[in-house]
């Protein structure tokens, strides 16, 4: 690994672990975790105090449209204990309900997200958040770096990503 490469690293897991301190900062302070929720597009998150406290926190690098995305959708999320299992959002999306047995998103509704295009957090935030509130707003703590990222480099190779796991457990759910 690169010089570069390990630098980069680092960035990603210090931006994931700040981002995933000021999520859970938002149990606490349900006001702002309510304003947030109000916020239809990252533009309105710009005008959320609550935003300004994850800026503060992450490195100051970060494109500002795409972190107030991951705020904002983040803010629609609730956390469910920890778990052994690593997941990520897309496979979260495929795995059926307890007691059911399709997908808690379905195949349109997901290739939907997919044709969202790159970096379009206008399209994008909408569309994610409907997602998030349709599977109960419960993500396991494994799965939220994965959403964090997807929504932050939302472009080609993300949707590959996670079509692939959402496609993958779609799969080994109907065998």
């Amino acid at each position: 690994m690169t010089e570069a490469t390990a630098q980069t690293e680092n960035i990603w897991q210090e931006t994931t672990r700040a981002t995933i301190a000021w999520w859970k900062t938002l149990n606490e302070n349900r006001g702002d975790r309510a304003e947030l929720r109000r916020c239809r597009s990252p533009a309105e998150v710009a005008f959320v105090p609550a935003f300004y406290r994850l800026k503060m926190k992450t490195p100051q690098n970060l494109d500002p449209e795409k972190l107030a995305a991951v705020a904002g959708i983040l803010s629609h999320v609730d956390s469910l204990p920890e778990t052994d299992r690593r997941e990520t959002i897309a496979g979260l999306f495929a795995r059926p309900a307890e007691g059911g047995t399709t997908p808690r998103i379905s195949d349109p509704r997901f290739r939907r997200i997919l044709r969202v295009a790159d970096y379009d957090y206008t399209e994008l935030y909408p569309v994610l958040t409907r997602l998030i509130r349709q599977i109960d707003r419960k993500v396991p703590t494994s799965a939220v770096p994965s959403l964090i990222w997807g929504v932050y480099k939302w472009d080609q190779k993300t949707k590959r990503s996670w079509a692939e796991a959402y496609y993958e457990h779609v799969t080994r759910n109907e065998d």
